[in-house]
């Protein structure tokens, strides 16, 4: 809805009411008729992406929506799936089921999210464009960057600024620089006053952060233990932080998930992916607690719709067992180094 919406805005003319947060809804309401409160909440540059669909009747456009996010994201998947699973299961998670039903990025941001780690080894500079285009949800890239910044990628750091430089600067000239002003502070505000907004709100149920979790109780006891949860998944993080680029790609997407405050269950297709890859992966040498975890961590996108205390405690077990099976870099490169020698051994007695 708020892809299409923009996109129709964008080709209308009429961007100053993007961020008008009552202008917007009345828009769609002209179109539509009464509708929950949408904002659109996607910095200007995400309008390159909207103004496609918003040329299409809206049904043709949510069809091509879905369809290519999925095919999108089952592309970038398959390489990430043990021998023991069909592919197609990465469309077929609970985010990912959230996300078709909710019409959201889950698929565009977690293929972008996946392609960026299969390219950050050997492919720096395309790294770094595929990092500047997610971008487009800004507050999902904490572990993108530093990724790139501890595994000394600099040159995809460049890339990524020069990258959002130009997406900034090419937005501006076709829809306007007032934008990213708008964007910047009304919009963070707008989002700070929905995360805090009284009473019981059906998107709460979508939220499986730590914040939201105790949204009932004092704010300063939310903000400490979603302090916490943080910085027990960042120091997970740093502990893994030599694990090969496709075991590192799940861990930083689960503890992206425990940090924010502000994110949804449609944001976790590459967590909820993760946490089945490595139930299958590993499956013969977990111990039960660590299936069980996993799995909890799997279902976190609709248990936390039943359960709101599951969503952070779900995800931060299910990340302790991913950080405990990760393969390390170092370790591969050091067996391949015994394999070879014990290989020109062999050669060498033969």
């Amino acid at each position: 809805m708020n892809v299409w919406t923009g996109g129709q805005i964008a080709l209308s003319g009429k961007t100053s009411i993007l961020y008008d947060y009552f202008g917007y809804m009345s828009w769609q309401a002209a179109i539509f008729g009464h509708l929950d409160p949408y904002n659109y909440s996607y910095p200007p540059h995400s309008l390159f992406l909207a103004v496609p669909f918003g040329s299409l009747p809206y049904l043709t456009a949510l069809a091509l929506w879905t369809v290519a996010g999925a095919s999108f994201f089952f592309w970038t998947a398959r390489p990430y799936m043990p021998d023991n699973i069909n592919a197609f299961c990465a469309i077929v998670t609970p985010a990912a089921v959230v996300n078709i039903w909710a019409g959201h990025y889950g698929f565009l941001i977690g293929g972008l999210w996946l392609l960026f780690f299969s390219l950050i080894k050997s492919h720096q500079k395309l790294a770094g464009v595929i990092a500047g285009f997610l971008t487009i949800k800004p507050h999902l890239g904490i572990f993108i960057a530093l990724t790139m910044i501890c595994r000394r990628k600099y040159k995809s750091v460049l890339i990524a600024f020069v990258t959002t430089t130009f997406l900034i600067a090419a937005s501006g000239l076709f829809f306007g620089f007032k934008l990213w002003p708008q964007w910047l502070f009304e919009t963070s505000a707008l989002q700070g006053k929905i995360m805090t907004a009284p009473g019981e709100k059906f998107y709460y149920l979508m939220m499986p952060s730590a914040f939201i979790a105790l949204r009932n109780a004092p704010d300063q006891i939310a903000l400490v233990v979603q302090a916490g949860f943080g910085l027990a998944a960042f120091g997970l993080v740093w502990k893994a932080r030599r694990a090969i680029p496709e075991d590192l790609a799940f861990i930083a997407a689960s503890a992206t998930a425990i940090v924010l405050p502000y994110i949804f269950n449609y944001d976790l297709t590459v967590a909820s992916l993760g946490f089945l890859v490595c139930l299958y992966r590993h499956w013969a040498i977990l111990a039960r607690w660590e299936k069980a975890a996993l799995w909890l961590g799997f279902a976190v996108p609709l248990l936390v719709m039943a359960f709101g205390y599951v969503g952070p405690i779900g995800l931060l077990i299910g990340l302790i067992v991913q950080v405990r099976h990760a393969r390390s870099s170092e370790t591969i490169s050091l067996g391949k180094v015994r394999l070879s020698s014990r290989r020109w051994v062999i050669g060498a007695i033969g």
